[in-house]
Order: structure tokens, then C-alpha cells, then sequence
């Protein structure tokens, strides 16, 4: 073999190897990077045209993945703060917890205080009407901001009234962690206390 035969053979072989980058090359800028461009574009929700912009969308990504992580996670953690209403509580403290859950739900923007019957407290936590209007009693002697309100009947205002608890919604908080002045101190079905924090009373 001459000189010249092995010089054509690594041409040869140089060709056949620019041809076949050529092919990737084809195929990366004709498939794969518009499949990628296509495919970030729909992650991210916005307009890219260049490959040099895929960074800057990534991390505006990420961005806005941990901010709504975050705003997740608070309202996970208010969700379990005022609990289940519609589960069974078998302490009660974590009756009262759910009890004043109601009360929170129940309230609104005329008034701080809310009435919370002995029927509401038998479907919010599962209980016999004889123990419905116990727990009345009992929350308004444990916790600051409830107080009971008597049956009236309503011989003079011709409205009567049953009987209920009061419940300053101001004053009286359900957390499942931390503890201020008051904390009822069971632990839950989750490992976590069921509490109710108040302000006013010692």
C-alpha cells in the first residue's frame, strides 16, 4: 500500500465520521433540542427561543415550585390547626379542640362570638346529646373566652333560646404545637397534642 492509498483510506475514514456527527448534529438541532425547548416551555409556562435561556427559565422554575411548596405547607399546617371536625375525637381534650374548630369555622365578620349548640357539638364530634351539653359545661370552665348561655324561654322576648356555649373566636386558638396559657395536653390519634391556646385567662 503507497502513501497515497493510506492517506485516501483516512480521508475516507474522516468523512465517514464528519458524516456521522453531521447526522447527530442534524438530528440534535432538528429533534432533540426543539423536544426540549417544547418540553421546558410547557413545564415552565413561558416563551423560550434560545438554549442560552433555559437556565434562567429553570431557576425561575424552581422559584416558584419551593414558593408554592411553601404556601402549601402553611395552609396544611392551618388545615391541621383548626383538625377534622368530621373525625371521631376520642379524648376530650381533643373534642374541645374540635369544638372550638367549629366555632372558628362557624365565625364571621359581624361578630367575634359564636353559639355553638349541643346538637352542633353532637355531629361535630360524635357524642350523646347528654354529653353534648357536659362539654358545654366543661368548656366554659377550661377555656378563656367560653362561657355558657342559658335556655331562656322566651316568655318575655317571644324567642326562646337552648342552651349553648360561647365562643369568643378572639380569644380561644386550636394549634397542634406550642403551648400558651392554655393546652389542653392529649395526644392525638397522630402523635401530635390536641390543643386549644386562649388569651385572657390565667
Amino acid at each position: 500500500m503507497t502513501d497515497e492509498d493510506a492517506l485516501r483510506e483516512r480521508v475516507d475514514a474522516l468523512e465517514a465520521t464528519v458524516d456521522a456527527l453531521a447526522q447527530r448534529l442534524d438530528t440534535a438541532m432538528n429533534r432533540d433540542i426543539p423536544l426540549l425547548k417544547g418540553t421546558v416551555r410547557a413545564i415552565v409556562d413561558a416563551d423560550i427561543d434560545e438554549i442560552g435561556e433555559l437556565p434562567d427559565a429553570g431557576r425561575s422554575f424552581h422559584r416558584t415550585v419551593v414558593t408554592q411548596t411553601e404556601r402549601l405547607a402553611t395552609v396544611e399546617e392551618q388545615v391541621a390547626a383548626f383538625g377534622d371536625v368530621d373525625a371521631t375525637k376520642t379524648t376530650k381534650a381533643q373534642k374541645l379542640a374540635a369544638i372550638c374548630a367549629f366555632a372558628q369555622n362557624k365565625h364571621n365578620s359581624q361578630s367575634s362570638t359564636v353559639a355553638v349548640t349541643a346538637a352542633e357539638i353532637r355531629g361535630c364530634v360524635g357524642v350523646s346529646r347528654r354529653y353534648a351539653y357536659e362539654l358545654i359545661d366543661d368548656a366554659a370552665a377550661e377555656l378563656a373566652g367560653a362561657r355558657v348561655r342559658n335556655a331562656t324561654s322566651g316568655e318575655s322576648s317571644g324567642a326562646s333560646k337552648k342552651k349553648a356555649l360561647l365562643v369568643d373566636c378572639e380569644q380561644v386558638h386550636v394549634e397542634t404545637g406550642g403551648v400558651n396559657q392554655f393546652t389542653t395536653g392529649e395526644i392525638g390519634r397522630e402523635g401530635e397534642r390536641a390543643e386549644v391556646t386562649t388569651t385572657g385567662r390565667e
